[in-house]
């Protein structure tokens, strides 16, 4: 990107708008595990305690394309939570973290629930992150006695995976993910879905094509990658983006589908929403300038009938998948269902 601005002068605007739609739509659907970026933190202790509550971890195989996926179980029992977020809220700013750490006891001295599990959860990452990343939030559940399954989608984490498919792939991967579930012996008959962001998207499509899904929390997920990569990337990647048009975007969009190898009809999550019945919980920030809350209010308005949208003032992309604290009860109340059927 840096030598762009030099080209300007000598080369075809047409060519110069299809040689950066296509590096912009090679460097979208890569892989973010093989990137190099660090996403917000990758070194906290939180992140790296992530590992200490998994019962078990494995990778099941998928096709199409191929890939393999990584799982962790976090299973139901006394993790004796601890959890430490205090932010403030500077006025005319971004939320600040001023302090952030959890702890919970190791899976191997958890007292585990004696009652069966009150129902599945699978658990969905957002974009450049990994499973560690939600374990708190599968701690928190498991606590209230539900089944975890903390997913890498492809692509990230400890899953491989040449591209990543905005859905048309991830969605797939998680049905997957629940029929390996169903062999281990869970009950997936009814399964609630919990993502963030990417994969909040993923878990809304998946929600469209797989009837055990029967109720979802989406917390900041995005309506249509073709709004979302643009906005998200003006924000976060700043100086990268900086020159790219909105035109070079959009043939880029075009030309990711092609790359990957995927329709975006498979990655259309309004008409997914209007496939499925399992309501949907959307949590948004009001100040998530990363993606808009406009994006939950768009797919709230096609949500089935029962769903719910939480517009939360002050909160940005960051801070708002942190506070487990002011909406564990929202949330498990949410996945309550899954016990009642």
């Amino acid at each position: 990107m840096k030598g762009i601005p030099r080209l300007l002068s000598a080369v075809p605007v047409v060519l110069l708008t299809a040689c950066v739609s296509s590096m912009l739509a090679k460097q979208v659907v890569a892989p973010p595990n093989k990137s190099g970026i660090k996403p917000i933190f990758w070194d906290s202790p939180v992140v790296a305690r992530g590992p200490d509550a998994y019962s078990d971890t494995w990778k099941i195989h998928v096709n199409d394309p191929p890939a393999d996926i990584a799982v962790a179980s976090v299973e139901p029992g006394d993790y004796g939570l601890q959890y430490d977020l205090r932010l403030s809220y500077p006025d005319g700013r971004a939320p600040n973290i001023d302090f952030f750490n959890a702890y919970w006891r190791p899976a191997k001295e958890v007292v585990r629930r004696t009652e069966p599990p009150l129902g599945t959860i699978v658990i969905i990452h957002g974009y450049l992150t990994d499973k560690r990343f939600l374990v708190p939030w599968a701690v928190r559940l498991a606590q209230a006695g539900y089944r975890c399954a903390l997913v890498d989608l492809r692509g990230h984490g400890e899953s491989t995976g040449k591209h990543i498919g905005f859905g048309a792939f991830e969605a797939h991967d998680v049905s997957a993910v629940i029929d390996d579930l169903a062999a281990r012996g869970w009950d997936v008959s009814h399964v609630g879905l919990l993502g963030v962001s990417y994969g909040a998207s993923v878990a809304l499509l998946t929600a469209g094509r797989d009837a055990r899904i029967s109720r979802v929390v989406a917390f900041e997920p995005f309506s249509s990658a073709e709004k979302a990569v643009p906005e998200l990337m003006r924000a976060v990647f700043t100086k990268e983006s900086k020159g790219i048009s909105d035109a070079q975007f959009a043939a880029a969009h075009i030309k990711e589908a092609r790359i990957a190898g995927f329709d975006w009809a498979d990655a259309d999550i309004p008409a997914a929403l209007a496939r499925t019945r399992a309501p949907v919980l959307f949590l948004h920030g009001a100040a998530d300038h990363w993606l808009s809350p406009d994006h939950s209010r768009a797919l709230a308005k096609v949500a089935p009938p029962g769903s719910e949208l939480v517009i939360v003032p002050r909160d940005n992309h960051v801070t708002l998948p942190l506070q487990i604290q002011p909406f564990e009860q929202r949330v498990i109340g949410w996945f309550g269902a899954l016990s009642a059927r």
